[in-house]
C-alpha cells in the first residue's frame, strides 16, 4: 500500500517564496524611485526659460514650453484650489438697480496665479460692477455668488458679502457695452447707452437727460473725452503675456449741457491668446494690425497697407523665414488650393519688443486677377530661442456695388439709414460698419419712417472681400 506524501511541510516553502517576491518588488521600486525622483508640483522649478516680459520677482512663474524635460506624473497633477483672500464691496447700501463695485483678491498655493479668472453672477472680471434688483412683489432680492478659477478651470465658489439693496431706484442708468473691432487683436469699441427710468404711476417723470459729452476712463489711464457715445481703445497693448486673462474696468461719466452727471461702469476680462499659445504650444505669437483697417483699392488697382508687426514677449524676435500664400478666387469647380512661395525677406528682419516694427506691403490686383488674398506667414526665433509664428494678409476689396453684382435694398428703414449715412459721411458708398457706428451714435434717432412704405428708389448692395455678392455692404 502506497501512501501519499503529506502536503503540510510544503506550506512554509510557498509562503517564504511569496514573501521573497514581494521584497524583491519593493527593492526594485526603491531603485526606480532613486533614478526618477518624484517632482513636487508645488515648486515652480523648470520654469525659468519663460520669454515673457520681466515681472516683479514675487510674480508666479509660468509653465515650461513644450519640448522641455517633463517629469513622469507631474503633468497629471491637478492644480490646487484657488484661495479667496478678500472680497471688497464698494457700498454697503445701494438703490435697486444701482451698480456696486465688487473687487476680488485671490491666489493659488501652487504658483498658478497666472491662470486666475473670475465670475460674479453673470459678469466676468476681477472688479465687477453688479446691479441687484428688488422683487416688485415682496421687495426681496438675492445677491449673486462669486467664483474664482485657476488652471484647467479648477474653481472655488464663495458667497457675496452682504449689503443692503434699498427700495429706491436711480432716475437713469448708463449701460456700457463692448465689442472687439474687426481686423485687430487688441482694439475694442465701447458704447454708452443712457436709459431713463420709466414713469411711475402717481410720480412725475424725470426730466429728459440729453448727453453733451462723455468722459472715459480705462483702468488707471488718463481720461478721454468724446462728444459721441462710442470710443475705441486698445485693451492689451500695454500688457505683457504674464497671465492667461487681462482684467479691465471701464468707466464713463456722461454730462449734459448743464453739467449734470450720470456714471456707468463695465468690466472686461480678455483672454490673452499670446499667453495661451506659449503655454500650450511653446510658440511666441507674432501679431499684425493693418492701416487702414480695411483694404482700399487705389486708382492704379493696387492695395497698399502698412502693418505693425509686434509681440508680447521679452526681447526681439528674429525672422528666419517668410512665406507668401496666395489664395485664388473660386471657379465653378471650386477654388484651387493655396499656393505657397518662399519670399527672400520683408523690409524688416527683426521685430523688437514693445511697439514692434512697421512694414509696407502691396497687392497688385491687376497683375494677379485670380488672387483674392495674399497672406504672409512669418517664422522666427525669440531672444530665448523659442519658435515664433504669425500671419497677416492683404486682401482684394469688394467691388463697388452695381445693379449687376448686387441685390437692391428695398427695406424703407434701411434705405433711409443708407441715405442719411451718405450725407453725414459724404461718401458715395457706406458699409455695415458705417451704419452700425452711426446708429450707436444716435444719428438715426430722428428718422421718421413708416416700415410699410415702399421705397421710391432701390439701392444696390455691395460685395464681400472675395467679390461675391452679399447684402450687408452698401
Amino acid at each position: 500500500m502506497t501512501s501519499s506524501p503529506d502536503p503540510r511541510p510544503q506550506r512554509p516553502t510557498r509562503t517564504w517564496l511569496l514573501l521573497t517576491l514581494v521584497a524583491l518588488g519593493m527593492v526594485a521600486g526603491w531603485l526606480l524611485s532613486r533614478e526618477q525622483p518624484a517632482r513636487d508640483t508645488s515648486a515652480p522649478q523648470a520654469r525659468t526659460s519663460d520669454p515673457r516680459p520681466a515681472a516683479d520677482s514675487a510674480a508666479p512663474p509660468l509653465a515650461p514650453a513644450p519640448g522641455a524635460p517633463q517629469v513622469a506624473g507631474a503633468a497629471a497633477a491637478e492644480p490646487a484650489l484657488p484661495i479667496v483672500d478678500e472680497v471688497l464691496v464698494e457700498k454697503q447700501e445701494v438703490c435697486s438697480g444701482e451698480d456696486n463695485l465688487i473687487t476680488v483678491r485671490a491666489h493659488t498655493p501652487d504658483g498658478n496665479d497666472a491662470y486666475l479668472h473670475y465670475t460674479v453672477g453673470s459678469g466676468t472680471g476681477q472688479r465687477i460692477p453688479i446691479r441687484v434688483w428688488r422683487n416688485d412683489a415682496d421687495g426681496s432680492y438675492e445677491l449673486p455668488t462669486l467664483t474664482v478659477f485657476t488652471k484647467h478651470n479648477v474653481s472655488v465658489t464663495v458667497p457675496m458679502p452682504r449689503y443692503t439693496v434699498k427700495e429706491c431706484e436711480p432716475e437713469r442708468l448708463v449701460h456700457v457695452l463692448s465689442r472687439r473691432l474687426p481686423n485687430a487683436e487688441d482694439d475694442f469699441e465701447f458704447f454708452a447707452k443712457v436709459v431713463e427710468r420709466p414713469a411711475m404711476p402717481g410720480k412725475p417723470a424725470p426730466k429728459p437727460f440729453v448727453p453733451a459729452r462723455y468722459v472715459w476712463t480705462f483702468d488707471d489711464e488718463p481720461a478721454r473725452t468724446t462728444t459721441t457715445p462710442t470710443v475705441s481703445h486698445g485693451m492689451l497693448s500695454k500688457t505683457g503675456a504674464e497671465s492667461m486673462y487681462t482684467q479691465h474696468l471701464i468707466r464713463v461719466d456722461v454730462y449734459d449741457a448743464a453739467g449734470q452727471k450720470v456714471t456707468g461702469r463695465s468690466s472686461l476680462q480678455v483672454l490673452n491668446t499670446s499667453f495661451e499659445n506659449f503655454d500650450k504650444k511653446g510658440i511666441v505669437t507674432l501679431l499684425g494690425v493693418g492701416t487702414p483697417r480695411f483694404p482700399v483699392l487705389d486708382e492704379d488697382g493696387v492695395v497698399r497697407q502698412t502693418f505693425r508687426l509686434y509681440h508680447r514677449f521679452r526681447g526681439p524676435v528674429r525672422l528666419t523665414r517668410v512665406t507668401a500664400i496666395r489664395a485664388f478666387r473660386g471657379t465653378g469647380e471650386g477654388p484651387p488650393p493655396p499656393e505657397q512661395v518662399d519670399v527672400a525677406s520683408l523690409p524688416v528682419s527683426e521685430i523688437p519688443e514693445g511697439k514692434g516694427a512697421e512694414v509696407k506691403v502691396s497687392f497688385d490686383t491687376q497683375a494677379e486677377p485670380d488672387v483674392f488674398a495674399l497672406t504672409y506667414a512669418l517664422e522666427g526665433l525669440s531672444a530665448d530661442g523659442h519658435p515664433a509664428r504669425g500671419t497677416f494678409s492683404v486682401m482684394r476689396p469688394p467691388p463697388k456695388p452695381t445693379q449687376e453684382n448686387s441685390n437692391p435694398v428695398t427695406d424703407p428703414v434701411l434705405l433711409a439709414k443708407i441715405k442719411r449715412a451718405r450725407e453725414l459721411l459724404q461718401q458715395e458708398f457706406v458699409t455695415d460698419e458705417d451704419i452700425f457706428r452711426l446708429e450707436r451714435e444716435g444719428k438715426f434717432a430722428d428718422l421718421k419712417i413708416d416700415p410699410s412704405q415702399k421705397p421710391a428708389q432701390a439701392v444696390p448692395t455691395g460685395g464681400t472681400s472675395t467679390g461675391r455678392p452679399r447684402n450687408p455692404a452698401r
